[in-house]
């Protein structure tokens, strides 16, 4: 039987303080004022298809925050899921946290850490191991500054799939699975990336604080006034990070560049686009897997969060994409079922972010490397644009297709 690691005390406590945090004042009053900022940056380029969007953005947005606000205690730390789609569970309902380009692969989870504690995470592979794990030390609430990652695979995993990782503020000195902080650490960051939904789990986790310490938790009342100031703050840092696609030329989508330097997660290669795609329109978007552990194409909506991917397949990774007989994946991204097996859709948006990851690439080039070909053509000519041999998807399969798709995401939210 299939167990859900994110099932699990710490967790549902901490959605339980997040629907409390939303009943705050305080909360609708940052909320609105981000709101402010996030229009005043916009100005008068939102297109005005995504407009009736905006405000669930905005309480996405701040229900992000309320999330890192569960998770921030670094005395007494836990790991809190983040990032995900409005849904409800254990009973109960849990708001929207979908924002920042997120990736809707990912079982996003965080856990405060500050510079002098000692920390001892144990993990456990369950099923099957994700494709790729990521822990990263960051700096900042917004999870953009890096101070250290360690990554899966990378990790030393004993035979029962259990392992340890360490974090205090001394060098390894052959310590393995270990990470060194600094004195701006705030959070510890997991990204666990899985490929097949049917079929890789997240990680079981825990975390503990294994040093003597006469510091108090930190209350429910600071956690949530930080939170609400950092969400103010990073406003101008997601603009930022919106406009890395925003900014291009219409239907462009420069080659990968490595997200280290901007942000992003250290190993990954990403290419970040703007699409505009009318109804009758499609883009033809092929890539090379490169041999990465993980590698996906996934559509953003203008606010700069995932498409309801839990709903419709409007993103595909390797493993769930059918691949050309040249090891290649083609897919075609429209309104329309274009009747190809790797169908992304747009979910009726004309105006769409697309990010295509490598992570965990291998140090030697496989195949031709993390690169990717965009082409804009008429939906009803787009057969003579399409490779020989690409795999197609009748009506009555694409139904199962879709009905597989969410099956699989309820994996996630099962107790």
């Amino acid at each position: 039987m299939t167990t859900n690691p994110i099932a699990n005390a710490d967790q549902f406590t901490a959605e339980a303080e997040v629907r409390a945090m939303w009943d705050y004042p305080a909360t609708k009053a940052a909320r609105d004022h981000c709101a402010q900022l996030w229009r005043v940056g916009h100005g008068n380029d939102v297109p005005p298809q995504v407009e009736p969007l905006f405000d669930a953005a905005m309480d996405a947005w701040i229900g992000n925050y309320l999330f890192k606000a569960a998770a921030r205690d670094p005395v007494r730390p836990r790991f809190v899921r983040n990032f995900m789609p409005a849904h409800s569970w254990n009973g109960a309902a849990v708001p929207d946290a979908r924002m920042g380009g997120d990736n809707p692969d990912n079982c996003y989870r965080l856990a405060g850490i500050a510079h002098g504690g000692r920390y001892r995470i144990s993990g456990r592979v369950v099923n099957a191991c994700p494709a790729h794990v990521s822990f990263t030390l960051v700096e900042n609430w917004g999870t953009s500054m890096t101070v250290q990652t360690v990554e899966l695979p990378g990790i030393d995993v004993a035979r029962d799939g259990s392992f340890t990782i360490t974090i205090d503020d001394r060098p390894a000195d052959g310590r393995p699975n270990h990470m060194t902080t600094n004195p701006r650490v705030k959070f510890l960051f997991v990204r666990d990336s899985m490929m097949d939904w049917e079929r890789e789990t997240p990680l079981a986790l825990q975390i503990e604080r294994i040093d003597a310490t006469g510091a108090q938790p930190l209350s429910f009342e600071e956690r949530l006034d930080e939170a609400l100031r950092r969400a103010r703050e990073d406003v101008p840092l997601y603009y930022w990070f919106f406009r890395l696609s925003a900014a291009r030329a219409v239907n462009s989508m420069p080659q990968p560049m490595r997200t280290a330097s901007v942000g992003g997660l250290v190993t990954q290669a990403s290419s970040i686009g703007r699409l505009r795609l009318e109804d009758d329109q499609a883009a033809i978007i092929r890539f090379d897997p490169a041999g990465a552990a993980y590698n996906s194409l996934q559509l953003a909506m203008w606010w700069y969060r995932s498409v309801d991917a839990h709903l419709l397949q409007s993103g595909l990774s390797a493993a769930q994409a059918v691949r050309d007989g040249d090891g290649l994946i083609t897919t075609v991204v429209s309104a329309y079922d274009p009747g190809v097996a790797n169908w992304v859709q747009t979910d009726g948006l004309r105006d769409l972010l697309p990010m295509i990851r490598w992570q965990g690439l291998p140090e030697r080039q496989q195949g031709r490397g993390p690169v990717h070909w965009l082409d804009i053509v008429p939906l009803d000519r787009i057969a003579a644009h399409l490779p020989d041999g690409v795999a197609r998807m009748d009506p009555q399969q694409r139904q199962a297709q879709i009905a597989d798709r969410r099956a699989t995401w309820s994996r996630r939210t099962a107790i």
